[in-house]
C-alpha cells in the first residue's frame, strides 16, 4: 500500500494524489494510476523535483498491478508512456532514474517483449491457419471440378470413324440393289428389242454397266459394313471402360506424412 505524500504546497498536485490513494486502498489500481499520472503531469517543478519522483514510482506501481490483475495491455502502454515522458524531461538534466522507477521500468520492457512476442506469435499462427484453410479450400474445389468433370471419351474417334465405314457400307448396298435392279429391267428391255437393233445393243450396254455396279456394291458393302460396325463396338467398350474408372481424393494420414492421395478404380 502506498504511504501518504506529504507536498510543499496544496492545489490540484495534492488533490490528485488523494483522489489516488483512495483508488489504491479500494483495490481500483488502473484508476489510482490514473490519477497519480495526472498528478504527475500537474507538477511545475523542474527534473529534479522529489515529488515527481515519488509520484511516478507510485503511478508505476499502481499501472503493473492493474495489468496483473486483469492483463489488459491499456496498463502497461500507458505506464510505458508516462515513464518515457519523465526520461524525455530528465535528459540533459543531469538527474538519474531512482533504483525504483528504474526496476519497474525493467519490469514494464520484459512485459512489453512478452507481449509483443505473444502477439507475433498469435499473428503468424493465424497466418498458418488461414493459408491452411486456402489449401483446403483449393483442393476441396479442385477435387469437385475433377468430380464434376464430364468423363473422357477415348472412343469417340473409333465412333466417328465406324460410322462413315458404315454409311460407306450402306451405300454399297444401295449400289448392289440398285445395279441388280437395273440389270433385270435391262435384261427385259434386251429380249423385248428386235435382234440387232440399237434398242437392243443399248439393253445390252446398260445390262453389262447394272450388273458391273450390282458386283462393285456386292463386295464395298460387307467389307465396309462389317469394319465399320467393329470400329463402333471398340468405341463403345473404351466409352463405357472410361466411364467406369473412378478417381478420388481422399485424406492419407501415416506417422510421417499427412495429405491428400488420388485413388483410381478401373
Amino acid at each position: 500500500m502506498a504511504s501518504p505524500l506529504r507536498v510543499a504546497f496544496a492545489g490540484p498536485v495534492e488533490d490528485l494524489y488523494t483522489q489516488g490513494q483512495e483508488k489504491f486502498d479500494a483495490g481500483d489500481f488502473g484508476e489510482a494510476a490514473k490519477l497519480w499520472a495526472d498528478a504527475v503531469h500537474a507538477i511545475d517543478e523542474g527534473p529534479d523535483s522529489a515529488t515527481r519522483q515519488t509520484i511516478m514510482n507510485l503511478a508505476l506501481d499502481a499501472y503493473l498491478r492493474a495489468y496483473n490483475g486483469d492483463k489488459d495491455r491499456v496498463h502497461i502502454d500507458a505506464a510505458a508512456a508516462l515513464l518515457q515522458e519523465y526520461e524525455t524531461l530528465l535528459e540533459g538534466s543531469g538527474v538519474e532514474l531512482s533504483e525504483e522507477i528504474r526496476a519497474e521500468k525493467t519490469k514494464i520492457e520484459e512485459i512489453l517483449a512478452k507481449i509483443t512476442e505473444e502477439e507475433e506469435a498469435a499473428a503468424k499462427a493465424a497466418e498458418e491457419e488461414a493459408a491452411r484453410k486456402a489449401a483446403e479450400e483449393e483442393a476441396a474445389r479442385k477435387a469437385a471440378e475433377e468430380a464434376n468433370a464430364k468423363p473422357e471419351k477415348p472412343g469417340n474417334g473409333l465412333l466417328i470413324g465406324g460410322a462413315v465405314l458404315a454409311g460407306l457400307g450402306a451405300g454399297g448396298i444401295g449400289l448392289a440393289v440398285g445395279g441388280a435392279v437395273g440389270g433385270i429391267a435391262a435384261t427385259v428391255d434386251y429380249e423385248n428389242a428386235e435382234p440387232g437393233s440399237t434398242e437392243e445393243a443399248d439393253a445390252e450396254k446398260r445390262g453389262n454397266t447394272m450388273n458391273a455396279l450390282a458386283i462393285t456394291g456386292g463386295i464395298i458393302a460387307p467389307l465396309f459394313l462389317g469394319a465399320g460396325i467393329a470400329l463402333i463396338v471398340i468405341g463403345i467398350k473404351k466409352n463405357k471402360a472410361a466411364a467406369n474408372n473412378k478417381t478420388a481424393l481422399v485424406p492419407v494420414v501415416s506417422p510421417n506424412y499427412a495429405g491428400m492421395s488420388f485413388t483410381t478404380r478401373f
